[in-house]
């Protein structure tokens, strides 16, 4: 039989350390590095980790730990959409979930709440400021937080903090060196840990030497060493791809999920197939600024007849006013078969040309009138686009061996698309 004192002792060890509670009631066994994270009890904790790390893992384990052991507070997870803030709310809910004293203990759930029979709640947000205003955080968990615009992150998420006096862990892969998170990275009043992947045991150093061949040297560097990198011939800086995030924004990439919405769209499809992807980008424009709503990338070897009739069914859902289709290769083609389609045209992709896109795009991002959701990916080739001046002074554009540019493209030609309908306006006008 179990003693009262033994039990006192327990329940003790279970609140003080996160580490023997993750063995005992999650059957989450840590490694070192892990193990110190979950140990950590400063109150700004920075945690750069590399991909496959376990950082999600890690950190759900610790909003548990801290929601058990304190009752009558609230833990926010914030990232820069909704679905990233739910992807750590997923681990957090397997979690519990997985042990039925922990699952008998929940009050109440929904898609982005879990509340217990404590008072304690866990609670998923996307960094939306409207969103945000109004809540107090005991335990702040900022997810991917180099995405974040640095006034969310300073006017809105510190001041939940401060009648709590509650702790903030900044989570993230880098991204650009004038953010809060680099700041916090290299502040020496935080808590600084910084993993690379092959510090994880579960991942083989063959795995490693895969990526690295499969991966430019500046995208493995970022992705599976945790460094902030990013080469000077970079034609969008991080920072400036980071300025048209729109944390109010979720991307669509879901045809079927789209009602027919009303206002002005076009559209833009860059085609490839057995080395390169099909992509079609849709992008809604306000007045003068240019929103990307839609993104599709279509697996390799795609048949240009399933792109065709998805462009198709597309233009009954939106009523593009101009449809840009990348013209060389088998666009023409592909045009051939959609000429019935009204305002579609074919996009010259000369060395001229592809420089006359890339500026329209990156004066759209300078002067602010562009805007994005949060996608990694799509950030990440944008990011990766080199350029060169030739010897007559024109502008050559490439991407490294083992990345892609097809995102990109597809949406340059979106966002080219709305200039040439205020070309043809005025050209009507006139």
């Amino acid at each position: 039989m179990v003693k009262l004192d033994e039990l006192e002792d327990l329940r003790k060890k279970l609140c003080d350390d996160p580490v023997f509670f993750a063995g005992a009631v999650l059957n989450f066994y840590p490694f070192p590095y892990q193990a110190k994270i979950l140990r950590d009890s400063s109150k700004r904790i920075v945690a750069c980790l590399g991909r496959q790390s376990g950082k999600t893992t890690t950190i759900a384990v610790k909003a548990i730990h801290f929601a058990c052991t304190n009752p009558k507070t609230t833990t926010l997870i914030v990232s820069p959409s909704l679905r990233q803030s739910i992807i750590l709310f997923d681990r957090v809910l397997e979690f519990i979930y997985s042990n039925k004293f922990l699952a008998v203990s929940v009050k109440r759930k929904t898609r982005t709440i879990i509340q217990f029979f404590d008072g304690s709640e866990i609670i998923a947000l996307p960094c939306s400021a409207h969103r945000l205003r109004g809540h107090t955080a005991h335990n702040l968990i900022v997810d991917e937080a180099a995405f974040l615009p640095d006034e969310i992150i300073v006017q809105i998420l510190f001041p939940m903090l401060a009648t709590t006096d509650g702790s903030l862990i900044l989570l993230s892969t880098p991204w650009g060196r004038g953010n809060v998170f680099y700041r916090a990275f290299s502040d020496p009043s935080y808590s600084v840990h910084h993993v690379k992947s092959s510090e994880c045991p579960l991942i083989s150093k063959e795995f490693l030497e895969e990526q690295r061949q499969n991966m430019t040297s500046m995208a493995y560097d970022m992705e599976y060493n945790a460094l902030f990198v990013e080469p000077a011939s970079s034609y969008f800086t991080q920072e400036l791809i980071k300025g048209c995030i729109d944390p109010e924004m979720e991307l669509e990439t879901d045809l079927e999920k789209v009602s027919s919405p009303s206002g002005d769209y076009y559209l833009g499809c860059d085609l490839g197939k057995l080395n390169d992807y099909s992509v079609i980008a849709i992008v809604k424009k306000e007045g003068d600024v240019v929103k990307l709503v839609f993104l599709k990338e279509f697996p390799l070897e795609t048949p240009y007849s399933h792109v065709i009739g998805f462009i198709v069914r597309a233009e009954q859902k939106f009523r593009f006013r101009k449809i840009l289709i990348d013209r060389s290769g088998v666009g023409e083609a592909v045009l051939e078969e959609l000429k019935d389609l009204p305002n579609v045209e074919g996009a010259s992709f000369s060395m001229e040309k592809k420089a006359e896109y890339l500026a329209y795009l990156r004066i759209k991002m300078e002067q602010r009138q562009f805007r994005m959701p949060y996608d990694r990916r799509l950030c990440t080739q944008i990011n990766e686009q080199q350029y060169e001046y030739t010897k007559t002074g024109k502008l050559r554009f490439w991407h490294p061996t083992n990345s892609h540019d097809d995102q990109l493209w597809a949406l340059s030609l979106s966002v080219y698309a709305s200039k040439e309908e205020e070309r043809g306006i005025l050209a009507r006008a006139w």
